[in-house]
């Protein structure tokens, strides 16, 4: 053991005042905590008489433990709390991007919907929504800004367009749990958006719509 200080190995076990004691630096490094016992009526009967002791020192340190672990989790929940305020119909805070947040991190989204889980699965499902978003919606700054609910959205208006050439309203807004003046919005905003984007939807629609060779 060394001085929590100095670094010097020249410690002193001060059993009078119950401090561990750099004879160097003069630094109290530890508490020492101590049971003893004084003999009563013969040598072989002892009671039990030291105060601090080792048993009290540990369950000292398990309360002051617990109190910070206790005043860590209010702190948590108000923050949480603060957070959880601005929340609106269908959203909740991620608990986990929140901390990730706090330990500053600039990439952690906080609020998320119920329907996200279901929406990566579409993704994850459908290869072509799953393209569209990485070759066309992910590469434009605006496109890209969107919410997880409105990239999939976006990316299934475009493919409405590149499959059908058409737009069905309230299959996409299903689709993607957003209402129709929500996706009416995103299609002006895909309109916007098409003098930056068409090029690549023609590139993917091609690549899409591309025969499958026959074997022969």
């Amino acid at each position: 053991m060394a001085c929590i200080y100095c670094g010097s190995q020249n410690l002193i076990y001060d059993y009078i005042h119950g401090y561990i004691v750099c004879s160097d630096c003069g630094t109290i490094n530890d508490n020492i905590f101590i049971e003893y016992f004084i003999a009563i009526e013969d040598d072989d009967i002892f009671e039990f008489k030291g105060f601090p002791t080792v048993r009290e020192g540990f369950e000292k340190k398990i309360i002051r433990g617990k109190l910070r672990q206790l005043a860590k989790i209010n702190n948590e929940l108000k923050i949480y709390e603060s957070f959880a305020k601005r929340t609106r119909k269908d959203i909740y805070v991620d608990w986990n991007a929140l901390q990730k947040k706090l330990e500053g991190s600039k990439s952690s989204r906080i609020y998320k919907h119920i329907a996200e889980e279901s929406i990566e699965k579409m993704i994850n499902s459908d290869q072509i929504i799953k393209l569209i978003i990485e070759n066309i919606i992910e590469t434009d700054p605006v496109l890209s800004s969107r919410t997880l609910r409105g990239k999939v959205a976006l990316a299934i208006i475009l493919k409405h367009l590149i499959l059908e050439n058409d737009v069905d309203m309230n299959r996409i807004a299903k689709e993607a749990s957003l209402s129709k003046i929500h996706i009416k919005r995103l299609l002006t905003l895909i309109k916007t958006r098409m003098k930056f984007i068409e090029k690549r939807i023609i590139e993917l629609k091609t690549c899409i719509l591309k025969p499958i060779p026959t074997i022969q």
